[in-house]
């Protein structure tokens, strides 16, 4: 896939899409020229790095987690049911999820736009 098609495909999700977790990751992923090297960068090395602007400081991962949390306990109860173990929990656990749950769904969003990372 181009990256003229993975913009226009990220930015159909942002125009039509609710406030939804795909959104969010759409919306930092359409900030960098090449799109792929936006999903290669947060599945090879994560929120934790500091590229999500959006997901840098506490109030701002705890606020996104109020916001998803339905969609977040989701993709914790699907993680849980597929493994077979709870999700390890480490420090606080609104920034936590929500990072896991940014990094669950652009790693969802990279299969489903067949990209090689």
């Amino acid at each position: 896939m181009t990256n003229n098609e993975l913009k226009n495909k990220l930015q159909t999700i942002t125009n039509t899409s609710e406030n939804t977790i795909e959104k969010a990751v759409a919306l930092e992923a359409l900030d960098y020229d090449e799109i792929q090297n936006f999903f290669s960068d947060i599945l090879n090395h994560g929120c934790i790095t500091g590229m999500v602007g959006s997901l840098i400081y506490y109030a701002d991962t705890h606020t996104f987690f109020d916001s998803h949390y339905d969609q977040i306990e989701e993709l914790r109860n699907e993680y849980e049911e597929n493994t077979g173990m709870p999700l390890s929990i480490k420090h606080d656990l609104k920034n936590y999820l929500a990072w896991y749950a940014f990094e669950e769904t652009a790693y969802k969003m990279a299969n489903e736009f067949e990209l090689e990372i």
